[in-house]
């Protein structure tokens, strides 16, 4: 992979997502599938993105280093930031149709499809290679649990990776 197909995969992922996790099917499609980067260092660059302060969103930066070091992830950064600052622009000369209900027809339809991808991801990433039936109870116990806690937001999302990992630890001997 090279830096432009870095930046062309992460644009688009970045352009057609509405923040957060919801390039994350994208970036999967572009860089998991070819074989850029593994289903590990994805489910570690969501944890590094987790962790780390600052927007959700940048588990993407750590997916370019992943994909080619230092250079991936100043690529991967660029292309992530570029959509925003964009619309930044264009909001200033569209504000007013941003107020009709069609728009937010438009914003609702596009939240509810991204939740459905990030559904399919976390299954694919939760059993990779294997039916949803294979994964062990105890797992799918974990990611219910999570799920569950994480509804409400009262609970920080770094508490639940480290309990999980303790939990896995524990579990999985």
């Amino acid at each position: 992979m090279d830096p432009i197909e870095l930046f062309v995969s992460v644009l688009r992922a970045a352009t057609l997502s509405v923040g957060g996790l919801s390039s994350l099917p994208l970036l999967r499609e572009s860089l998991v599938v070819p074989g850029h980067v593994t289903e590990t260092q994805v489910v570690e660059a969501l944890v590094i993105g987790r962790l780390s302060t600052g927007p959700s969103g940048l588990y993407i930066v750590s997916l370019g280093y992943f994909a080619l070091g230092w250079t991936g992830a100043v690529v991967a950064l660029v292309a992530a930031t570029l959509p925003p600052l964009s619309l930044v622009v264009l909001v200033a000369f569209v504000r007013r149709w941003l107020l009709r209900p069609w728009a937010a027809g438009i914003v609702r339809g596009v939240a509810l499809s991204t939740s459905g991808l990030l559904v399919a991801v976390g299954i694919q990433l939760l059993a990779p290679g294997a039916a949803l039936l294979s994964v062990p109870p105890w797992q799918m116990a974990l990611a219910l649990a999570a799920v569950a806690l994480t509804i409400h937001g009262r609970i920080h999302p770094g508490l639940l990776l480290v309990g999980g990992a303790l939990f896995g630890v524990v579990v999985a001997r």
